[in-house]
Parts: C-alpha cells; structure tokens; sequence
C-alpha cells in the first residue's frame, strides 16, 4: 500500500512537471527540436525562420548512377524551402494530439531527447520528370539478345547483353522525398532488362541442317536492292522450339517507305512491274533450306506462274494481302537462320543441334497439281519416311 501511494506521488510530481515545462513554452518551440541537424528548441517562430535562412540556402542537387553523376540547378526545378511550412510543423511539436503524450515528449526533449521535423521542400515535378527523361536518354540502354555468327564456317556464339532502363516515377518519388529530408545526392531507380535469348540457350547450335542456293539472272538496280534489303531482314534469326517464322512480319511491308524498290513482279499470272520484287525469290530459297532442315510447313503458295529460279512445286510466293511463307521449329533445340547475298547468288542456311541433323531428299510427283514430297533416311540410305509437304497449281508452264 505504501509503495502505491509512493508511485502515485512520483508519477503526478512527474505530470506536474511536464504540464509546467509544456506551459512554460508558451510561443516557443520546444527545447531540442531539430529541422534537418540545426537545432531551432526554444525559439519563436520568427526566431526559427531567421536561423533557418540564414543556414539554409538553395543548394544544386545531383543525380547518380555507378560512375556518372547528373547536376541539376534547383532554378530548373523550381526548388523551394517552404520555411512557414517546416516551422509551423516544428512548432506542432508535443501541442497536438494527447496532453499527456505531449508533456511526456516535453519531457523528453528537456532531458536531452532530440525530435527531428524535415524542411518541407516544393519542386515543379513536371519539370522534375522532364528533367529525368533527359538523363533516360544516356542511361537507357537495350537488352540484346545472344545470337550465332557464322566465322570461317564455324558456329560462334555471342553472348547475351543486359538492357537498362531508368525508373522515371520511382526516382522522382525517391527525389521528392529525399530532399525534404536534406539530401542533395539522389540515386537513379534503374532497372535491368533481362535478355529473352541466353548464350546458354544457343550452345547446342553446332550444324548445318539444310542450306540451299539460287542464282540471280534478273541483274536489274530494283530487284538487286530488294534481294539485298529481304535477305537481311530475314537472317540472324533464332527460332526457339515450338515458334514460328513469318516471312512477311520479318521483311515489313514492302513500301518505298520500308526502301523497297521497282522492279519485275508476278501479278494475276503476268510478269509486271511492281516495289518488292525479288523477294518472292529468297522466299523460294528459303522454302527450300527449310525442307532440308526438316522444319514444319505451316504456310506455302505457289507463284501463279512457274519461276525462272527454282523448279516446280519449289517456290513460295508472298504478298503484302496476306500471302505469307511460315514455318516452325518442331524441334527440341533451337535453329538459326542465315541469308546471304553475295555475287548473284542467294545462299539461305539453317543451323541447329546435331542430334536433329537429317538425310532429306526433295522431290516433285507431276499430274493434275504437282506434289512436293520430303523423304527421310538412315545413315545406310534406307527410307525411314515420306512425306507430301505442299501441292501447286501453276496457270501456265512457261517462263
């Protein structure tokens, strides 16, 4: 009984304390109250704003990322201390919320307690993430898939690249934050860009699986540029199993926007003039690497007419109104397409592991429609299977 009188006593002298040194701060901050490290306790607010302009000035801010640092002059943003503000907060200090929360912070901050309150600072944030596109533009890097080449006939793997693209919102949120709380460094919000193709997803690629070639007998300005310009947009590809190739979605629209140029087209079953032709020609070429690849057919039309480069039944024709040439990787590994133009000559190959590597032969049945077949075979040259890849109906057999 007599220690609770005792504890009574102490804890209401306590409370009396704190309600006194709580009354005696009258107009002034309480004592140990701090705005960033400078201590403003036990002044007026007027006295507070006059420390606080004398100590704070508007200072240059910077951006960093690893080794490269950004200055940014607080005029671009539009940077304020907004003093009124931070001392109003500071003055706030143990007079709102709870008395007896309020006069045992008092308390604490007599005894030597610090509070800290943030100089409260205004910025133009539009110009603020204007300003953070610009740094994006040095920062921002693409992802870049691993790829093959093709050095002295020998398969070469490249190795996947990281991208890197700077966080707009979240660096400006971070900024915005950082500086009410008396930072000038901020660092960048970057995030990677994780490749979709690995150099460990290409190490398998070691064979040849099917290469075939035409030579080019139309030597004209137009139909050269356009072999050139197809060809190139339709190499260095790498098809992960199960995917697709489409010829067309690979070499665009064939525009004079896209650096199309005119040149002879087949057109309702006659030889005209038209932009993009020749690329008719490196998808007939590419037709047939495929089938000594041994990769699926998906899609495949005949020209109206016979070709002049590839025997019957052996072309594939494409159109921007939505004639397409699609195949699929129905292997377990992935295979690399390489074009080449060189010297009249389109040279398409088709690259991949060598467990997939087949003895395939092409051949054409001529009746009523003339029939593609690809036949299998063993190492000992014995059939293992044939099949009939595509059918064409040409309108007349001459060139």
């Amino acid at each position: 009984m007599k220690k609770k009188i005792i504890l009574s006593i102490f804890l209401l002298i306590l409370i009396l304390t704190g309600l006194g040194v709580y009354c005696i701060n009258g107009d002034k901050i309480s004592k140990n109250v701090y705005v960033q490290n400078i201590n403003i306790g036990d002044l007026t607010k007027d006295e507070a704003k006059d420390k606080l302009s004398s100590e704070y000035k508007i200072q240059s801010f910077k951006f960093n990322y690893k080794e490269k640092t950004w200055d940014i002059d607080p005029k671009t943003l539009d940077i304020n201390y907004d003093l009124d503000k931070t001392i109003n907060k500071a003055y706030d200090v143990n007079r709102k919320g709870n008395i007896i929360q309020n006069i045992f912070k008092s308390l604490q901050n007599l005894a030597g307690i610090k509070t800290k309150v943030n100089l409260v600072i205004s910025c133009d944030e539009d110009k603020l993430k204007s300003e953070l596109e610009k740094i994006s533009k040095e920062v921002n890097k693409d992802s870049k898939d691993a790829t093959i080449k093709i050095e002295k006939k020998k398969v070469k793997v490249v190795k996947e690249e990281t991208g890197l693209k700077l966080d707009i919102e979240k660096t400006k949120e971070n900024f915005i934050e950082d500086i009410n709380k008396g930072k000038s460094t901020q660092k960048l919000v970057v995030s990677q860009i994780k490749p979709k193709i690995k150099s460990s997803d290409l190490k398998g690629i070691d064979t040849l699986l099917g290469s075939y070639s035409t030579t080019l007998y139309d030597s004209g300005y137009g139909r050269v540029q356009n072999i050139k310009l197809a060809t190139k947009k339709t190499s260095d590809v790498i098809l992960m199993p199960g995917e697709t190739f489409s010829y067309n979605k690979h070499t665009g629209v064939r525009s004079a926007e896209n650096g199309y140029k005119l040149a002879h087209v087949i057109s309702s079953g006659k030889v005209a003039y038209g932009i993009g032709g020749g690329v008719c020609q490196v998808s007939s070429t590419l037709f047939n690497a495929v089938l000594y690849s041994g990769l699926d057919i998906v899609s495949r039309t005949n020209h109206s007419i016979p070709s002049t480069y590839v025997d019957l039944g052996r072309d594939a024709t494409v159109s921007d109104s939505g004639i397409d040439f699609v195949f699929k990787n129905n292997y377990k590994h992935p295979v690399f397409i390489k074009n080449n133009y060189k010297d009249g000559v389109i040279k398409c190959q088709i690259f991949g592991h060598k467990s997939d590597k087949k003895n395939i032969e092409i051949s054409t049945k001529y009746g009523y429609n003339i029939t593609t077949y690809r036949t299998y075979y063993d190492n000992n040259k014995k059939e293992i299977k044939k099949e009939a890849v595509c059918t064409s109906a040409y309108l007349s057999r001459s060139h």
